[in-house]
C-alpha cells in the first residue's frame, strides 16, 4: 500500500498542472502548500480509480471478443503475465497486478477530474472557454490585476500608467502574460502605446510628449507590473474638454490626474 503514496501524489500533481482552475494558481502553491494541494488532488484521483476498479470487477464483463481475437478484462490475466515475465509467485503476482492497475486508474482519474470541471465551468458560464472568467475570478483580489484585467477585454478603454520613474504611458492593455509554475499572469503587461510623458516632479502634473499615432508603425510596450505605481482608466472625453485645441494645441500641455479621469 505504501507504493501507491508515490503515483498518488503525482496523479495529483498532473491534475493540478492540467486542471482549468488550479493551473492558474499553480504559481501560488509554494512549498508545503503545493505537497498538500498535489496530496488532495491526488486522493481524489486514488477515490476515483477506486470505484473505477470496483465497477470493472463487478458490472463489467470478463472478456471481449473482437473477431477471431479474445480480450480479458480479468486482473488475473495482468497477474498471469506479471508471473511469467517477473518470475513472481501467484500472491506476490496479483498484489504486483493490483498496484500496476490502481497507478494506471489513478492517472487516468486526473484527466476525469479535469473533464469535470471544465463541465462544471460550462454548465457556470456557458461555454467551454471559460478562460477569462477563471482568470477574471482569480484576480479579484488584486485591485491593480483586475483594473487591467477588465481594461484588457474593453476594445474602447485605454489605461494611464504611472511608472516608478515617473513616465506615464496612455495604452490599450492586449496582454498580461500566462502564468507558469513560479510567476503569476501578472509579472508583466503588454500595451499599444497612444502618448506617452511624464509627472514633473514638483506639481506631479502630468506631461505628454509623444503621440504615437504620429508612428506610422505598430509599437508594443512591455512593462514590469511590480514598476507601476498607479494606473486608473483614461478618459479621453475629460482630456479633451480640459485640454481643447485651441488652448493647448500640443501634448505638453500639463494634465492633472483630476483632469485625465475626470474627478
Amino acid at each position: 500500500m505504501l507504493l501507491l503514496i508515490f503515483p498518488v501524489l503525482v496523479a495529483g500533481f498532473v491534475a493540478c498542472h492540467i486542471h482549468p482552475i488550479h493551473s492558474y494558481k499553480l504559481h501560488r502553491y509554494e512549498g508545503q502548500y503545493l505537497y498538500l494541494k498535489s496530496a488532495e488532488l491526488g486522493v481524489k484521483c486514488f477515490a476515483i480509480a477506486l470505484l473505477i476498479a470496483m465497477a470493472a470487477h463487478y458490472w463489467l464483463p470478463s472478456s471481449i471478443s473482437l473477431g477471431c481475437a479474445t480480450i480479458s478484462l480479468t486482473l488475473s490475466t495482468l497477474s498471469a503475465f506479471t508471473v511469467e515475465v517477473l518470475g513472481a509467485d501467484s500472491v506476490e503476482a496479483i498484489k504486483i497486478a493490483r498496484f500496476f492497475q490502481l497507478s494506471a486508474l489513478t492517472f487516468i482519474s486526473s484527466l476525469i477530474i479535469k473533464s469535470w470541471s471544465h463541465l462544471s465551468l460550462w454548465r457556470r458560464f456557458g461555454t467551454w472557454d471559460a478562460k477569462i472568467f477563471v482568470i477574471g475570478e482569480i484576480l479579484e483580489d488584486s485591485p491593480l490585476d483586475y483594473l487591467l484585467f477588465k481594461l484588457s477585454l474593453e476594445k474602447d478603454k485605454q489605461v494611464m500608467l504611472t511608472m516608478d520613474d515617473r513616465k506615464v504611458y496612455v495604452g490599450k492593455v492586449i496582454n498580461l502574460g500566462e502564468p507558469s509554475e513560479t510567476s503569476g499572469m501578472d509579472q508583466d503587461i503588454s500595451i499599444i502605446p497612444l502618448m506617452s510623458g511624464y509627472r514633473n516632479k514638483d506639481t506631479l502634473e502630468v506631461e505628454f510628449t509623444t503621440d504615437y499615432d504620429e508612428v506610422e508603425a505598430d509599437i508594443y510596450l512591455s512593462l514590469r507590473q511590480d514598476s507601476i505605481v498607479s494606473a486608473t482608466e483614461f478618459n479621453f472625453a475629460a482630456y479633451q474638454k480640459w485640454n481643447p485645441p485651441q488652448i493647448s494645441p500640443t501634448l505638453s500641455q500639463p494634465v492633472s490626474d483630476c483632469q485625465v479621469t475626470g474627478g
